[in-house]
């Protein structure tokens, strides 16, 4: 880890400045990295995130002692004119100019972006300030932002080459304390979360708010087969939703703050591919069945499922095609695929593909652009 001195004389309050967020996928990156450079020394004060009003940010940052700027804008719908493209314009100008401001009277060494609408207006006011400005990429495929920033950024901290952003330096994403506690215990959290030890379990969620193409297909297959036990994390947006009348093996929850310990105890996961679950699936060497949003940008979660497919560790089925009947075929295939000789925990850990020190690599790449050092010449980090 690079060894800059956040207690140095002339350093700011507010060191390093994490920009981004809007949904889980960009901001649980951020926060892991904050948790790294706090191991390296930093205090709390010395990391400030510019983010969102409208996204998950303005409860989690807080809710992790760090502080916030919430800023106002949303993304633009698409490259259509409308009154609601004009007014969000307006609302993301106005966001430059306050994080230019902010970032003026805060004066960071250097400020991390992690892609998405809600990194823009900290990431131009870096561009405009000439503070070294670091990007942080989830996805196989760059973001829209992140390819705005790309000729104006030091580096650019990927999961894989070839994401179309320059000075890549391949560090895969930052991985949560918390998902690389859940990878050591493994399977002996079961008893935690009320499973049974050995019979199988599937997690299946489809993000921060939920998919209803994923929560539908999961009530059409308890509807018409039996389905081993299902932890199913339905999404704030499709709660209401939930059929009264389900098997007991389906076992429903809005949202599960423990989601890592689940999904490293599963025996199986239903799911989106975005940037953050990858890298995660990756690192827990759980199998999965991949779901990608067929509209996401750039079709990068399919990009991204690509890539664990390669390692063996993943099928795909479209979202058009997904239904219980396709759900529960597909399940029962892949626990039989995955059944395994009797330890799941020894034969998860070999199947591990990710990078677990990927956020050490990460914060290191942004200390040694806050430091004026040069980065090295490996492209790779290790």
């Amino acid at each position: 880890m690079n060894q800059l001195d956040p207690n140095k004389n002339g350093l700011p309050k507010s060191g390093i400045v994490i920009a981004g967020g809007g949904t889980a996928g960009h901001l649980l990156p951020g926060l892991a990295v904050a948790e790294e450079l706090q191991k390296s020394g930093w205090k709390k004060d010395q990391i400030v995130f510019i983010g969102s009003g409208r996204g998950l940010e303005k409860e989690l940052v807080p809710a992790s002692g760090y502080r916030l700027w919430a800023l106002t804008g949303r993304g633009l719908n698409g490259r259509r004119i409308s009154l609601a493209n004009l007014w969000n314009f307006v609302g993301i100008c106005w966001a430059i100019l306050k994080a230019t401001w902010i970032l003026a009277r805060l004066r960071p060494r250097a400020v991390l972006s992690l892609g998405g609408y809600a990194a823009l207006p900290g990431a131009l006011g870096a561009v405009i300030l000439r503070v070294p400005l670091v990007l942080a990429e989830q996805n196989a495929v760059a973001s829209a932002t992140n390819r705005l920033l790309k000729n104006f950024a030091k580096a650019a901290a990927v999961p894989n080459a070839g994401t179309g952003l320059k000075n890549e330096v391949v560090t895969d994403n930052p991985i949560r304390e918390s998902v690389l506690e859940a990878h050591h215990l493994g399977r002996k959290s079961r008893s935690d979360l009320g499973w049974p030890p050995h019979d199988p379990v599937v997690v299946v969620f489809g993000g921060s708010l939920g998919s209803l193409r994923i929560n539908e297909a999961v009530w059409q297959a308890a509807s018409s087969t039996q389905l081993p036990t299902i932890h199913h994390v339905v999404g704030r947006r499709d709660w209401e939703k939930v059929p009264a009348s389900l098997p007991n093996t389906i076992r429903s929850l809005e949202y599960d703050e423990n989601l890592p310990k689940a999904i490293a105890a599963a025996d199986l996961v239903v799911c989106r591919p975005g940037g953050s679950t990858s890298a995660e699936l990756a690192v827990l060497g759980v199998p999965a069945i991949l779901v990608p949003l067929p509209n996401a940008p750039n079709d990068h979660q399919r990009r991204n499922a690509e890539v664990l497919m390669k390692a063996g560790l993943a099928t795909l089925v479209e979202d058009a095609e997904l239904d219980g009947q396709r759900l529960s075929s597909e399940i029962d295939r892949m626990l039989n695929e995955f059944k395994g000789s009797g330890d799941p925990d020894g034969e998860r850990h070999r199947r591990s593909v990710g990078y677990p020190n990927a956020t050490r690599n990460v914060a290191n790449l942004v200390l040694t652009h806050a430091s004026g050092e040069q980065p090295p010449t490996d492209r790779k980090a290790g």
